[in-house]
């Protein structure tokens, strides 16, 4: 098997889940606003800083809840959804974690494809460009799957 066709099939199902290739966009698109808030080394004018309090402690605290009580039904049913979900609630955590960024400002922004990175022209920008393509490319796995299932 090629690269190309195990991608496909981890990512989504060979065009056949649209779900699934949402959630590896969403995965995607996480880890590389995660990589550029830690080579940019400041906080973006974009994003709302929360400082810590008690709302960050609640929002944090809400999301460790659901995670560890979708461990636990994992554990019971062992289902595959509620793995995708595992991993999806912990992604986020680890964002929330890292960048302060309560209300997904940096990640709203950093979502747009075609947006260029402005401050950094180094590796950044390597890794940058290599996660756009990998997102591109999913969205338009998303596209293909969206139209096989219509037809159906």
């Amino acid at each position: 098997m090629s690269i190309r066709t195990t991608f496909d099939k981890i990512t989504s199902n060979n065009s056949a889940s649209w779900s699934l290739a949402l959630f590896w966009i969403v995965i995607f698109e996480i880890l590389a606003t995660m990589i550029e808030y830690s080579f940019v080394h400041q906080t973006p004018d974009i994003m709302m800083h929360i400082p810590d309090g008690v709302y960050s402690e609640i929002i944090i605290g809400l999301i460790v809840t659901i995670y560890i009580w979708l461990c636990m039904y994992n554990l019971v049913f062992w289902d595959k959804t509620s793995i995708l979900y595992l991993i999806l609630f912990g992604f986020i955590g680890v964002y929330l974690i890292t960048t302060h960024d309560f209300v997904f400002d940096l990640f709203i922004k950093n979502i747009n494809i075609f947006r260029l990175i402005q401050s950094d022209t180094g590796i950044n920008l390597i890794i940058q460009l290599f996660f756009k393509i990998i997102i591109f490319y999913l969205i338009y796995q998303l596209v293909k799957s969206l139209r096989t299932t219509k037809k159906l």
